[in-house]
């Protein structure tokens, strides 16, 4: 019985949450663009980076770079470029953890 509450409820929670996603993404036909969501991940792990001042030096000029390849039509490079961007944004995630903890052990 606790199976069936619990498959339920699950269940349940994720049809009342399918209502919240925004309206820029279409599952249906795949409508989203890749450029608008790599660079709005890189920016937003780039600005989570800065505020803890662990950024790495060219996330930024990355980011920017990304942009102007987007803008001159080139959008396959922009696009990979955003996702390097975006994985050296988690990289660095990665990186303040790990410095938290840094230091001699004796």
């Amino acid at each position: 019985m606790k199976k069936v509450l619990l498959t339920t409820l699950t269940l349940f929670a994720l049809t009342v949450q399918a209502d919240f996603l925004d309206g820029s993404h279409n599952w249906n036909n795949g409508s989203s663009d890749s450029f608008k969501s790599a660079i709005k991940a890189a920016q937003t792990g780039y600005e989570a980076n800065l505020a803890v001042n662990m950024a790495w030096r060219d996330t930024g000029k990355m980011i920017k770079k990304a942009k102007k390849l987007y803008k001159a039509g080139k959008n396959v490079a922009a696009i990979t470029l955003a996702n390097k961007a975006h994985k050296q944004t988690i990289n660095a995630t990665v990186q303040t953890a790990l410095a938290k903890t840094a230091g001699p052990r004796f």
